[in-house]
């Protein structure tokens, strides 16, 4: 998998598709964006919601070593038959991301931190599901709510809902990786130690 934004894509994808309602509009969507929105233009429609990563660190109180073999190098290249990759254990490593909301009805506020506490991050049972570099399988990772705070403010005389979710979320990076080899097909046991031929050993 491609380390950080398949996290990034899976968290902005899993934080899609909340409502809120009010006197006027019964199902108002609220959008989700990355704080530093890259390609991303957009006019700021109240409510919404941002995402941000802000801490990385090696998890090495989790972290395996060894090697992995397997058919699609971690979902990352299309398998191919009879071909395997080897590469060691991905480095742990734990993401620390701040989602923010923004609101200026105090209904749309309480809505949203409900649908968040409640739904997205449920104290230390939430998970974020994380689709491979190919779309064919999804892993879970865990994804833990650290801390809540309330950020409300007042600017230009308006008042603005704001709520801050500190989440954790459990990875893994990716290391050097080998090229591809040949899987064993079949391997022959011999029956007998005579006629062996000369490039054949006994087993």
């Amino acid at each position: 998998m491609s380390y950080l934004f398949s996290e990034d894509a899976a968290l902005k994808s899993f934080l899609q598709g909340f409502t809120v309602s009010d006197e006027k509009v019964t199902n108002r969507p609220v959008q989700v964006w990355y704080v530093t929105p890259d390609l991303e233009f957009r006019a700021q429609t109240f409510p919404f919601i941002t995402l941000e990563l802000i801490d990385s660190v090696p998890a090495t109180y989790r972290q395996h070593s060894g090697v992995v073999v397997d058919n699609d190098r971690q979902g990352t290249v299309a398998p191919v038959a009879n071909r395997a990759y080897t590469y060691e254990i991905p480095i742990a490593w734990d993401l620390t991301y701040q989602i923010t909301t923004y609101a200026r009805h105090p209904r749309h506020d309480r809505l949203l931190i409900a649908n968040l506490l409640n739904k997205a991050f449920p104290g230390k049972r939430g998970y974020l599901p994380v689709l491979n570099d190919l779309g064919t399988e999804r892993s879970y990772r865990h994804m833990f709510l650290d801390e809540f705070t309330k950020r409300d403010t007042v600017e230009d005389g308006r008042r603005l809902y704001r709520n801050v979710f500190t989440v954790s979320v459990t990875s893994e990076g990716s290391v050097s990786q080998t090229p591809s080899v040949r899987e064993v097909g079949t391997v022959l046991i011999n029956d007998t130690t005579q006629n062996i031929p000369a490039d054949k050993q006994i087993v």
